[in-house]
């Protein structure tokens, strides 16, 4: 039927089964060919074997009601290297080597999320100061328009051309309140540009003073308003000195402010090493030695470092 003309609705439905026979017999013939190339594979043959003992295994245990045990951690696993070479480990370095490569995973992810979030941040930062940078010069182009509209004479204008006149007039007020209303978002911008320089400050105020705690024992309020009082002492203004919030900065304030008061206390110590009684000395020695604070600050005033005034500070207790 090939080559006849298909005439009636008969030879059209015989076609068609036809066709679909011949469709369903292909997958047929193909599962046939296929099937004798696994045949007489070895590896083929020993990994289905391995299969089947496998679940014959697990079949078994369920049956048993019991799961399969987990291998202890002395056991030792041994295997080769790329390079050939034999290596053996138990199973609890194994573990332990898995458990430091996961939290290397785990910390290494969050490093990346967090430079992915700084840049997005510093990203954000550079559009938001690009288009502050465009609107403040759309503001000086707009102020430039309206100071032209204000030097017109607008009498003479409508007298010329009430219509144009009248435009332009229109084009001026909208002008000037597009340029009021940009004004305004620019003010708004800065106001929060302060807030967030604020609250930067704060924090970083914060974790400076954390530092200092963590670093002096017993810093406090009274420290805060000597290393202040030496500031000032200096030159420094008070809106210079608030707003110093590095933890580096503030430890060369209190020291300038332990060096400031143990100058302060400079002469009732040298009135109180004067009037210290001489020792008697026995007979034959060759001279009275020095005493502990007097040793050390003859120490502070020859070095002038912070290990002969925390000595000098030790001699006095």
């Amino acid at each position: 039927m090939d080559d006849d003309q298909i005439n009636t609705v008969d030879d059209l439905a015989a076609a068609l089964e036809a066709g679909e026979g011949q469709a369903q017999e292909a997958p047929d013939a193909e599962q046939q060919g296929a099937a004798p190339q696994n045949e007489g594979d070895p590896q083929a043959d020993a990994e289905q074997e391995a299969e089947q003992a496998e679940g014959e295994a697990e079949a078994a245990a369920q049956e048993a009601g019991q799961a399969p045990e987990a291998p202890a951690d002395d056991l030792v696993v041994k295997w080769k290297a790329a390079d050939g070479s034999d290596i053996e480990a138990p199973i609890a370095e194994l573990k332990a080597g898995y458990l430091r490569h996961a939290d290397y995973t785990q910390k290494a992810q969050q490093l990346g999320e967090e430079r992915r979030q700084a840049a997005e941040q510093v990203a954000q930062q550079h559009q938001h100061a690009q288009q502050l940078t465009r609107d403040h010069a759309r503001l000086l182009q707009m102020t430039d328009q309206l100071a032209l509209y204000q030097k017109a004479d607008w009498d003479a204008l409508y007298q010329q051309d009430p219509t144009e006149a009248g435009r332009l007039q229109a084009q001026w007020r909208q002008t000037e309140a597009q340029a009021q209303q940009l004004a305004h978002g620019l003010q708004l911008a800065a106001q929060q540009q302060e807030q967030q320089a604020a609250q930067r400050h704060q924090q970083a105020s914060q974790e400076a003073l954390a530092a200092l705690q963590a670093a002096i024992p017993g810093f406090g309020a009274e420290q805060l308003t000597a290393m202040r009082d030496t500031g000032l002492a200096h030159g420094f203004t008070e809106a210079e000195l608030s707003q110093v919030a590095d933890a580096r900065t503030l430890k060369v304030l209190h020291e300038a402010a332990q060096w400031r008061a143990l100058q302060a206390k400079k002469p009732a110590v040298q009135q109180k090493v004067q009037a210290a009684p001489p020792k008697a000395s026995k007979p034959g020695a060759a001279g009275v030695p020095p005493s502990k604070l007097d040793a050390a600050w003859k120490q502070l005033n020859a070095r002038r470092d912070v290990n002969s005034l925390a000595a000098l500070l030790a001699a006095q207790e």
